[in-house]
């Protein structure tokens, strides 16, 4: 009874842990970067790769990246991936594109960035 317990109440403290750490970050930005031309156009140019695309197969990616005051793009980070193909297409993408930087206050400040690509092949 009592390892029951024990187990019992070590699972509870693993799932509380678990629910802290998926809270989200909050922030003062009252914008967070863009590219230029807006998300559709970095999605018109996000080239699914042709080997995945012929196979079928669908890809995620999720960038982690910095975007400067003046919207330069350093330190691009794939934190989950479906594929080296995948995160080259989508690191690609964020590389040949033009941001904006995230505002606050009116005042364009620097700040890390993460973005989620999705590629479907029908």
């Amino acid at each position: 009874m009592k390892k029951t317990k024990l187990t019992l109440t070590t699972l509870v403290l693993l799932l509380s842990m678990t629910t802290l750490i998926a809270e989200p970050v909050s922030n003062n930005y009252s914008s967070v970067p863009e590219p230029v031309n807006g998300m559709e156009y970095l999605e018109e140019n996000t080239i699914y790769p042709d080997f995945q695309r012929e196979l079928g197969n669908d890809g995620y990616v999720v960038l982690n990246f910095h975007v400067d005051a003046v919207g330069e793009v350093s330190n691009i980070v794939v934190t989950r991936s479906s594929g080296t193909t995948f995160d080259q297409a989508a690191i690609t993408a964020v590389q040949n594109t033009d941001w904006n930087p995230a505002m606050q206050n009116g005042i364009a400040v620097p700040v890390t960035f993460e973005l989620p690509f999705e590629f479907h092949s029908k």
